[in-house]
C-alpha cells in the first residue's frame, strides 16, 4: 500500500524568499488566464499584453505608493502575528477624520496647516479604531481577525449615515455625496502621473521608519518576538497584551494617514454608499504584504505587481471584457498560487510503500 507522508522541512527552502511570490504572481496570472479563456473567451496573448501595459501606465505610480503605504502598515501587524484584516476599515476611519476638518472647520484658512493636521487626524483615527480590536484581542481573548473585519463595515456604516444624514452637501447636483473639500486642501501632482507628491513622501518616511524600528529599536523587537515566541516575552517581565494592542494601533495608524490622503488627492469627498465606491486598498495590502514576505524593503515591488494586476483588472471591465469580479479572480489566483507555494517551502511529500 502507499501512502503519502507529509514532513516539515528540517532545513528552509533555498531562496524561498525569492521563488515563492515570483512563482505565486506567474502562476496566478497563467491560472487567471486559463479561467477567463476558458470562462469568458479572453485570449491569453490579449490578456498578457493589457498586463504589460499596465505595468507601464502612469497610472500604477498613484496605486503602488497606496498600496505601499497599505503594505507597510499590516506587515507592523503581521510580523508579530497579529491578523489585522481591518485596514478597510481604519483607512475609512481616517477619512471620517479628515472630511470633517476639511468641511467643517476653519483651519481651511491655513491649507500647509490644515494638510497636515488631517493627515496626523486621520492616523490618530486609524488607530484609535485599530486598537479596539487590540484590545477584545488582549483582555477578552476574542480572535482579532473577524473583529478587524467587523470594523471595516462599521466604518462604513457610520459614514453612511453621516453622508446620508448631516454631511449631505449642498451642491452635489441631486447626488448623496458631501460637498467638496476646499480646492486648496488638495494634493500635489507629481508630473506625468496620478500620484501625489505628499503621498511620496510620507510612504517615504513611514517605510524608513518602519524598516529602523523592526531593525533597531526596542519596540521593533517586542514586535518580532510576540511573532515568534509571546513566552519569551512574557518570561522577560514585559506586558504581551500592551505589545498585542501597540502592533493594531501602529499598523491602523499608518492605514488611518492613508485614508486622509486619498481623500485630500483622489476623491475629494465622500459618496453614499461608502461600500459601493471603496477601491478595496486595504483587501489589496494583505496580497501585498504576503508577497513581500513581511519583508519591509519588499514591499514596494509587491504593491507595484498588484496595482498593474489591478489596474489590469480595470482596463477589462472598460472594455467590456468582464465585470468587477476580474480584479478578484487575479488576486484570488495569485493568492491562492502563493499559499500552494508557501506550504510546500515548509512541509515535503514523501511517499512511502
Amino acid at each position: 500500500m502507499v501512502r503519502l507522508i507529509v514532513l516539515r522541512r528540517t532545513k528552509p527552502l533555498p531562496y524561498a524568499s525569492i521563488l515563492i511570490p515570483v512563482s505565486s504572481i506567474i502562476l496566478g496570472i497563467i491560472l487567471s488566464a486559463i479561467i477567463l479563456y476558458f470562462l469568458a473567451g479572453i485570449s491569453p496573448l490579449a490578456l498578457f499584453s493589457l498586463i504589460i501595459r499596465s505595468f507601464i501606465s502612469p497610472t500604477v505610480v498613484k496605486d503602488t505608493l497606496i498600496l505601499t503605504l497599505i503594505g507597510l502598515s499590516l506587515v507592523i501587524a503581521f510580523r508579530a502575528s497579529i491578523w489585522n484584516i481591518g485596514a478597510e476599515g481604519q483607512i475609512h476611519m481616517g477619512m471620517l477624520v479628515a472630511a470633517w476638518i476639511a468641511l467643517f472647520t476653519p483651519l481651511t484658512s491655513a491649507p500647509m496647516f490644515a494638510k497636515i493636521t488631517c493627515v496626523l487626524a486621520g492616523a490618530v483615527a486609524g488607530a484609535l479604531w485599530a486598537a479596539l480590536a487590540g484590545v477584545l484581542r488582549a483582555y477578552v481573548g476574542l480572535d482579532e481577525v473577524p473583529i478587524t473585519l467587523m470594523l471595516n463595515y462599521v466604518a462604513y456604516y457610520v459614514l453612511d449615515i453621516l453622508v446620508y444624514g448631516p454631511w449631505r452637501g449642498r451642491f452635489t447636483y441631486g447626488y448623496i455625496r458631501t460637498d467638496e473639500i476646499p480646492e486648496d486642501l488638495w494634493l500635489t501632482l507629481i508630473p506625468g502621473t496620478t500620484a501625489h507628491m505628499e503621498v511620496l513622501v510620507v510612504a517615504i518616511i513611514i517605510g524608513l521608519s518602519t524598516w529602523l524600528m523592526f531593525k533597531y529599536t526596542i519596540i521593533g523587537l517586542r514586535l518580532r518576538i510576540l511573532g515568534s515566541n509571546p513566552e519569551f516575552l512574557r518570561s522577560a517581565g514585559v506586558n504581551v497584551k500592551h505589545v498585542m494592542v501597540l502592533a493594531l494601533a501602529l499598523s491602523g495608524a499608518v492605514a488611518g494617514a492613508v485614508g486622509a490622503l486619498y481623500l485630500l488627492g483622489d476623491t475629494h469627498r465622500i459618496s453614499y454608499p461608502v461600500e459601493a465606491q471603496t477601491a478595496g486598498y486595504g483587501y489589496l495590502g494583505i496580497l501585498v504584504a504576503w508577497l513581500s514576505m513581511l519583508d519591509v524593503r519588499a514591499i514596494p515591488l509587491a504593491a507595484y505587481v498588484v496595482s498593474s494586476l489591478r489596474i489590469t483588472g480595470i482596463t477589462m471591465q472598460i472594455a467590456g471584457l468582464g465585470g468587477t469580479a476580474i480584479v478578484f479572480l487575479f488576486m484570488g489566483s495569485v493568492l491562492l498560487t502563493y499559499t500552494i507555494a508557501k506550504v510546500f517551502s515548509e512541509y515535503t511529500i514523501r511517499v512511502q510503500r
